[in-house]
């Protein structure tokens, strides 16, 4: 009967010794293995193991890598698991009024994913969500500030301008925030965007002078593009009035000396036909007139003819 009590005890000691030496690394976690508090293993995504080392290595940290998930073992009562998630985390920051470049005041608020690649730095320097979420107050949220203060007020809301300025601080900081902290940061972005109460009024006036401006110079371009065309086409005119005119005057030019060569032939050929021609020109002029000539003028021969 004591040995049976013996065996029993020792079995479930072994099966407490087993269950306490095995753990499970599920595909969305990330671990780090501590011997008598002291981290000596670190269970990490695939992907991100050459990361990982070499962040650790920089930390000047001598930890043993396992960048596959799944079943484990340990040492029991000697060695200890810490999991961590490694989905996606959303962090959400507070509304703030911040300044554009040229002194334009918007409301905005600001969102960051990010997800804990390096579980051994992260536990030593953060070891909670809240932290992280803290720390993202104080490394992300004043990146974005940052690159909203060097926008003017138009470039704000260029998305591609913005996004832009925010992926090249991005890179930058998450290079920190793996050193530092074992974070890393996928997207950062402003979900909301809106005028102070206070504000709006001003910013629909300086929207409608800033629409008059362009209307303005719009309706210039176009006077002044009309005047343009309209002179080339008074030009285009001018020219074609003046070839018209030159035209014909070379035309009456050339009728008028054919009249002359002939009415000079004619003449040429019977002076008769001259003083008749003649005397139906002063007929022409004489039309309605009372005159006086002396019958020895050369006229009154003309109208008397010959």
């Amino acid at each position: 009967m004591k040995r049976r009590i013996i065996i029993s005890i020792l079995v479930l000691v072994a099966l407490i010794g087993f269950s306490s030496s095995i753990y499970i690394v599920n595909e969305d976690e990330v671990a780090t293995i501590k011997s008598l508090g002291r981290i000596v293993a670190v269970v990490t995504e695939a992907r991100d193991a050459e990361a990982v080392s070499k962040n650790l290595k920089a930390n000047e940290m001598n930890i043993r890598m396992i960048p596959e998930k799944g079943l484990h073992f340990k040492i029991p009562f000697i060695q200890s698991v810490d999991k961590y998630t490694s989905k996606y985390l959303t962090y959400v920051s507070n509304q703030e009024i911040i300044n554009t470049k040229d002194s334009r005041r918007i409301e905005i608020q600001m969102y960051a994913q990010y997800r804990i690649m390096d579980p051994v730095i992260f536990q030593l320097a953060l070891g909670s969500r809240a932290q992280a979420n803290k720390q993202m107050d104080d490394s992300v949220y004043p990146l974005v500030i940052q690159s909203v203060n060097n926008l003017n007020f138009d470039e704000f809301f260029d998305q591609n301008t913005l996004q832009d300025i925010v992926t090249s601080r991005q890179k930058i900081a998450n290079e920190r925030l793996l050193l530092d902290y074992g974070l890393y940061v996928s997207d950062i972005g402003i979900n909301r965007k809106k005028f102070p109460v206070a504000n709006v009024k001003s910013i629909e006036e300086k929207m409608t002078l800033q629409i008059q401006k362009e209307s303005e110079k719009l309706i210039a371009e176009g006077d002044s593009y009309y005047v343009q065309e309209q002179a080339i086409s008074d030009r285009d005119k001018v020219k074609t009035v003046s070839e018209a005119v030159e035209k014909a005057a070379v035309i009456r030019a050339s009728a008028d000396a054919e009249a002359i060569k002939i009415y000079q032939e004619s003449l040429n050929k019977d002076l008769a036909f001259y003083e008749f021609i003649t005397r139906m020109q002063i007929y022409k002029e004489m039309s309605g007139k009372t005159i006086f000539i002396d019958k020895d003028n050369a006229i009154f021969e003309l109208l008397n003819g010959y």
